[in-house]
């Protein structure tokens, strides 16, 4: 009697595996690091650090204007709500940002106003941990091809 064992097939098999893995792997890491900078970046907005008082109108109050090049303190709240997330390339891109224009303004700053970035630092803020996270997930996947 003979036995054969076709290793072509066997490790065809392993790098289909791997593959598949490798790309469910990256598709989650890119879902949890775009959820941490999206977290990231409303929360920073949310704190309100120290800055100077100034008067608003329609409705009056005052606020707290923070700094130039610290993070935008929250005033109405409408950019906290207006920032989002989405993924496109079948979840290997994740994308968070604003659809209001002072969101940019307040990013990159104007002619009349200093920056007040709020998403370049929460990306700067979640890098190490993304890397952590990409890391984790592959060592993941690599266990479960092995198994």
């Amino acid at each position: 009697m003979k036995v054969f064992f076709d290793v072509k097939s066997n490790i065809q098999k392993k790098v289909n595996k791997l593959l598949g893995e490798t790309l469910a792997a990256q598709v989650r890491a890119v879902q949890k690091g775009t959820l941490l900078i999206h977290e990231i970046a409303v929360k920073s907005i949310q704190e309100n650090n120290d800055g100077r008082s100034e008067i608003r109108y329609n409705p009056k109050r005052t606020v707290n204007v923070s700094d130039e090049g610290d993070t935008p303190n929250t005033d109405t709240g409408r950019l906290v709500q207006s920032i989002k997330f989405d993924f496109k390339n079948e979840g290997l891109t994740g994308r968070v940002g604003t659809n209001l224009k002072y969101g940019a303004w307040l990013e990159f700053g104007t002619k009349t106003m200093q920056a007040r970035p709020w998403l370049t630092p929460a990306v700067q803020l979640a890098g190490e941990s993304i890397g952590e996270i990409f890391a984790g997930e592959i060592q993941n996947a690599l266990k479960k091809v092995g198994e």
